[in-house]
Parts: C-alpha cells; structure tokens; sequence
C-alpha cells in the first residue's frame, strides 16, 4: 500500500520521534521510499501502480502502454507516463524500476485514457490508439507519408496487423488535440488509406 509521509506521521504520531520510526521502517524494509515524502509497504507492488502514484496526474503511455497491448515486439523496462504542465521531464528510480514522466499538449491530454485494474487498484493507461499519438507527438517530426512509415514500422516496429485494427476515426479525432507535424502526416495517410 502506498503511503504519504503525512499518513505515516499520524500513524506513528505516539512514537516520540515519528521521522525516525519511518528511517527505521525503511532500513527494516518495511517500507520502501519512492521519492521523498511517499512510501510503499509491500515489495510486491505493481510498477503500474507506482507509476501512476509517484506523479500527479499522470497516466502510463508511449512505449510502455503499446508493450503492454503487444503492439511492440519490445520488452519495456523503463515505466514511461504522460504528464502536462510540470515543464520538463521528470524521472525517478526506486526499488521497483525506472520511472520517466514526459508533458504532452494539455490540450490532448484527458482524451483516450483507460482504467485497469491491478492487484485491486484502479490504473489510468492509455488506450492503444493514445499512447501511439503520445509517442509519435515527442518524437522529432517526419515530414511525409515515407518517413512516418519507416518510424512507425522500421525504427518503432509496430505490429501492422494491430495498427491496421485500431481506430481510425479515433486517431483522426485526436491527432488534431495535439498541434504535431508527424500526426498532421498520419492524419492525412488515414484519410487517404481508410476512406
């Protein structure tokens, strides 16, 4: 269970020192520090779960989410979540793995979120079709049909089968929200190639 250095606080609150109970805690691992003022007490959590405590609001996207959906032959090790307005990238490491936050257009970024559930918790992650355009909105830009395929067959290795099953409408719908060359690009290959 994860918890703030508030609830620990008041949970130790008749310890004479309580700041020093939490040291001793996470020296005994009872509890695990996740970045400062934020602790989990089981070993066993889900970094999914971690993910979307350690930054708020946050929700897991780019290349972890299109792992998860099998849309990248890929094994992600890095749990990478869209974040907006915190201004640059934030990163922490902890016990439980490697976590990078990266803003996307505030504007977008509401739209195409799920909720999954893990080990009982409820956790936001994008759907297959958003954390594509997640991805393809912080990558340098391509400029035509030619580049944004190799990125997205060659350099990302999409699945093209699952690419070709998701939902274009959606995409389309969406690749306007985030004011990105690459998805004006894959905007209008859409159009041409799913009429």
């Amino acid at each position: 269970m994860i918890k703030s250095i508030d609830l620990l606080l008041y949970e130790y609150k008749d310890y004479s020192d309580p700041f020093k109970k939490i040291s001793s805690e996470v020296r005994k691992n009872n509890l695990i520090k996740l970045k400062r003022g934020l602790y989990e007490t089981s070993k066993d959590s889900d970094p999914f779960i971690i993910a979307n405590n350690l930054l708020l609001p946050s929700y897991i996207s780019f290349e972890t989410a299109l792992s998860y959906y099998g849309m990248i032959p890929e094994k992600v090790y890095t749990i990478k979540s869209a974040s907006f307005k915190k201004n640059k990238k934030k990163t922490y490491k902890n016990y439980f793995g490697l976590f990078l936050y990266q803003d996307i257009n505030s504007k977008a970024y509401p739209y195409g979120v799920n909720e999954i559930e893990i080990d009982g918790s409820k956790v936001l992650i994008a759907s297959p079709e958003k954390a594509l355009l997640d991805l393809l909105s912080v990558i340098s830009p391509r400029n035509n049909k030619r580049e944004l395929l190799n990125l997205l067959f060659d350099d990302l290795r999409i699945d093209e089968v699952m690419f070709d099953e998701l939902n274009t409408n959606k995409i389309i719908e969406l690749c306007d929200l985030y004011s990105s060359k690459t998805l004006n690009v894959l905007k209008r290959y859409l159009e041409e190639t799913h009429d």
